[in-house]
């Protein structure tokens, strides 16, 4: 049997073990005329007409390489004339040279992403092996990326594909020679330069020699063990993820502290790097280290923040841990105060629209008003007042005591995270603080049975939108607003 049509059942055998590929599809081929993509493009080429494929080419010249990246591009050309495959070339450029292997990838995927939506495809191929495989893992393993890393190259992840993880360099390069086909060594894949390849020059075979002549083999097999429990155990922390997260809109996660410790441990690792990519957009950037940071986070008292990739603020506030890119949760904001007529019905301050009504008896629904409407004795309020941020020195008579207290020792009490204080509004007639807005009314100015007049003030937020998240998390805390009234 030809080493075409034995390879061709093996990619076949793969596509369908590993469900990637279905009829009619759009692909889009990364080719840069080294043996591996050259190889993938030309099973490609004849899976075509069996599958209904349409197949475009795409051909990133990074410019580096002078002389040699022309008679890549060249080349590219020339293959996809042979075996009838229309062809992208785009031609990108980087300055300077730090960082340029991570810049150059992120450069090539912009591209491809560009093209997928321009072209209307479904996916973009990539032509990693059984080696970079195994390279990957290895990597991976240094860097601390856990489970996920060290699973290695996914056969899908997203819309890219990897299809000739079934074969390794050798194969692929014989098969070419095979058929007739030509390719060009990359010499920036022995640039010593670049962390993969002292890995794959230096280390790898070092290991081959001296531990196991199989180590590619081994660490292959490895991953896909490691694939099959890193997706075990993100079904269930997934699972958990939605039951511990009590608020999850307009890019902010707050998660339940006391529910995620009760989660196994293996799994914090999983819900702490969903909440990173909801807020960040983005994976791959979630290492080992930021881990640990969130775990020592978690054992801190008090509330404290740290700074992750991608800009995302991690915060912790008593028994909640919130995931921004919001840096105003974690600065102290002050706000001007808001003087309120006694006429005034309406008012927009310090992220809230406040409505007042007076009122001369009682609705009858009024236990069910949240922590955010109150109704309280109108005659025991100065005719106007202000809604302000609080002040040093501040205190009030809690709902329900008979004695002062801070302001800042109520907070503490009531576990208002310091850096959500600054963001409370402050309810103050002059001669005294009446309603701490969505915490306690004043014993003041509490109705009794003989207040004729009643003023009804309402709250509502004009950034977080309720959901079923959010509701459970009112319950959580309790509702101490029938006292309120």
């Amino acid at each position: 049997m030809s080493l075409t049509n034995e390879y061709q059942k093996r990619l076949i055998r793969f596509l369908d073990q590993e469900q990637i590929l279905h009829k009619g599809e759009k692909l889009l081929l990364a080719v840069s005329a080294g043996a591996d993509s050259t190889a993938m493009l030309y099973l490609f080429s004849r899976l075509r007409y069996s599958y209904s494929l349409s197949l475009l080419a795409v051909h990133i010249n990074h410019q580096l390489r002078g002389e040699e990246s022309i008679k890549d591009e060249q080349q590219v050309k020339k293959l996809c004339t042979q075996l009838s495959i229309p062809l992208v070339v785009r031609r990108i450029t980087l300055e300077g040279n730090q960082d340029l292997e991570n810049r150059a990838r992120k450069a090539r995927f912009e591209v491809f992403e560009q093209i997928l939506i321009n072209y209307r495809f479904n996916k973009v191929l990539l032509a990693h092996h059984k080696w970079d495989l195994a390279e990957t893992v290895l990597l991976n393993l240094f860097r601390g990326s856990g489970l996920t890393g060290m699973g290695g190259i996914r056969a899908l992840q997203g819309n890219v594909m990897h299809p000739m993880l079934e074969f390794d360099p050798l194969e692929l390069k014989a098969l070419l020679k095979e058929v007739g086909l030509s390719w060009r060594e990359d010499k920036s894949n022995i640039d010593l330069r670049f962390t993969r390849n002292r890995l794959r020059v230096d280390l790898i075979p070092h290991l081959a020699e001296y531990y196991n002549p199989q180590i590619r083999q081994k660490l292959a097999e490895e991953a896909q063990v490691l694939q099959q429990a890193d997706e075990y155990i993100l079904e269930k922390s997934l699972r958990r993820f939605k039951k511990i997260c009590l608020e999850n809109s307009n890019g902010r996660i707050i998660l339940s502290i006391p529910d995620l410790l009760k989660a196994p441990s293996i799994e914090h690792y999983y819900i702490f790097r969903e909440a990173f990519r909801q807020v960040s957009g983005m994976m791959q950037d979630f290492f080992r280290i930021h881990y640990d940071e969130l775990s020592a986070l978690l054992e801190t008292q008090g509330s404290k923040y740290i700074s992750l990739p991608h800009g995302v603020l991690a915060i912790k506030r008593y028994q909640e841990l919130l995931f921004t890119k919001n840096e105003g949760e974690v600065q102290a904001q002050s706000h001007d105060e808001l003087l309120i007529e006694a006429d005034r019905s309406r008012a927009v301050h310090m992220d809230y629209r406040f409505h007042f009504k007076y009122l001369k008896v009682l609705p009858q629904n009024h236990r069910e008003y949240s922590g955010y409407r109150v109704i309280l004795d109108a005659d025991r309020i100065a005719g106007s007042f202000v809604i302000r941020s609080r002040r040093d020195g501040d205190h009030f008579m809690p709902l329900g005591m008979t004695g002062f207290k801070k302001l800042k020792d109520f907070f503490i009490d009531e576990k208002v995270a310091k850096y959500d204080r600054d963001s409370v509004p402050i309810f103050d007639d002059g001669e005294k603080i009446f309603w701490v807005c969505g915490h306690r009314l004043d014993e003041r100015v509490r109705y009794t049975a003989g207040t004729t007049r009643f003023l009804m003030i309402e709250a509502v937020s004009l950034s977080r939108k309720p959901n079923r998240a959010a509701n459970r998390k009112k319950r959580e805390r309790g509702n101490n607003e029938f006292n309120e009234l």
